[in-house]
């Protein structure tokens, strides 16, 4: 009988080696390179909510066949302005906040940056005002779910934006809902969600409450999944639906909301101890109050966490900031599908 002679043990580790190369390369192909049924947008959503079943208006007398003033119609009446459009609260001129350290104004778009400090961080509030829903914007990486990654002010200078902040970086995780631009791409929950709807409210959702038909049916504009949510009927929240890591002082990125077509964006510098040190989420809760938000969410920080206005990098994003999936933004080019 032969008996076979065992393989040498540095070729044993070779082929380990090799096998476990092609499994890598196998899934980075699968991840990266072969597009994904999954990558399809699940649902297109109206933004002005269900459509209302069409009703046949009332016979109108011809008031040619009747000198009865009685009959003859009254004039119509002038159109509301439709869900989403701000005209009649959009501020006009020049933002005047004397302690700015950057303002854009044109007649769709006013946007205001101020610096704020509290005894160990360095915080950037931007205030944003919006004609239209339509102004309040979101792109991915590559304009393509699950596209990839980037630096957020990559991202926005691709899109021109006037200013940008790091979302939720939904790409790192395969659930939670994400909703862009009226659009659809995952509906699998996890964690508080945040919705922007079309007609400009902004509400954020504990995860046992959320409900994602009545989201859409009401006309989900954007929605975001990483929170935690950080207002709860005017108050700091008595927990918080989030990690022990994310709880500590750390780099933010958050989203707050005064009225339909009135916001704010708050990028906090952090993890830099001779600078900022950063926000707890319960200092940042307490933040988004003071500012007089009605509802708040947080956003992917750490370094993720960036603010772009103008081109510019605003702050100091810890370790010059990391490749991340999405942004939100305002003015510049429109998202592409």
């Amino acid at each position: 009988m032969h008996h076979k002679k065992p393989l040498p043990g540095i070729l044993v580790f070779l082929l380990d080696l090799l096998g476990i190369g092609a499994a890598l390369g196998i899934y980075a192909l699968f991840m990266f390179v072969i597009p994904s049924g999954e990558s399809q947008p699940l649902k297109n959503i109206s933004l002005h909510g269900e459509t209302p079943a069409i009703t046949q208006p009332a016979e109108t007398p011809d008031p040619a066949a009747s000198n009865d003033p009685a009959q003859t119609p009254a004039p119509a009446a002038t159109p509301a302005a439709a869900p989403g459009d701000f005209s009649a609260t959009f501020p006009s001129g020049e933002p005047d906040d004397e302690n700015a350290i950057g303002t854009y104004a044109d007649e769709n778009l006013r946007v205001s940056i101020s610096e704020r400090h509290t005894d160990d961080a360095v915080y950037f509030v931007a205030d944003v005002w919006v004609r239209n829903i339509l102004g309040f914007k979101t792109a991915f990486v590559g304009d393509k779910y699950k596209g990839g990654y980037e630096l957020p002010s990559d991202t926005a200078a691709k899109h021109s934006a006037i200013l940008a902040l790091s979302g939720d970086c939904y790409r790192a995780r395969n659930d939670g809902i994400v909703i862009r631009n009226g659009v659809l791409y995952r509906d699998t929950l996890s964690g508080d969600v945040c919705i922007l709807y079309g007609d400009g409210t902004m509400e954020s959702y504990y995860e046992s409450e959320f409900d994602l038909d009545a989201a859409v049916a009401r006309g989900a504009y954007q929605g975001w999944s990483f929170g935690p949510k950080l207002i709860d009927n005017g108050q700091v929240p008595a927990s918080f639906n989030t990690s022990d890591a994310i709880m500590g002082h750390n780099p933010r990125a958050a989203i707050g909301y005064f009225a339909p077509g009135h916001y704010c964006l708050v990028y906090v510098d952090g993890r830099q101890a001779d600078y900022s040190r950063g926000l707890t989420i319960q200092e940042l809760s307490q933040v988004m109050i003071e500012l007089g938000c009605v509802d708040a969410y947080n956003l992917d920080g750490g370094q993720s966490s960036m603010m772009i206005f103008q081109g510019q990098v605003i702050g100091q994003p810890y370790k010059g900031g990391r490749e991340i999936s999405d942004i939100l933004y305002f003015g510049g080019d429109e998202p592409k599908a």
